[in-house]
């Protein structure tokens, strides 16, 4: 476990490499950041007062960035490191196509995103 600083800079590095994976379309960059059981999910209607869930499995969105699904957009993101306590992080990050909350956890080889609840920026 590193200093409160070092795990900041390190879940800063690994939003925007999630990001900038995206941006690119390289899907292995993609799955690099990714833990396997992650949980992607966005209203299903917004604007409504639906509470359904619609769900990105990360093999979906590894093939929808390898696709080149990101491609279009300008590759810039504004990383916020909401808090961090010992081996749990949250992060709001805003880029021109989404706005996201992403949680991290640290494992063994590092922080991965486990959870990401985004809408469509406006």
């Amino acid at each position: 476990m590193g200093s409160r600083s070092e795990d900041v800079d390190a879940v800063t590095e690994v939003a925007t490499e999630y990001f900038q994976a995206w941006f690119a379309g390289d899907g292995d960059r993609m799955r690099a950041v990714l833990h396997p059981a992650l949980a992607k999910r966005t209203r299903a209607a917004p604007g409504t007062h639906s509470l359904a869930l619609h769900e990105d499995p990360v093999e979906t969105l590894v093939a929808d960035t390898a696709g080149g699904e990101g491609t279009g957009f300008v590759p810039w993101q504004e990383v916020t490191v909401l808090d961090v306590v010992r081996d749990i992080a949250t992060v709001k990050v805003h880029s021109e196509p989404f706005d996201e909350y992403l949680h991290l956890a640290r494992f063994a080889d590092g922080w991965l995103i486990v959870n990401a609840l985004y809408l469509t920026a406006e």
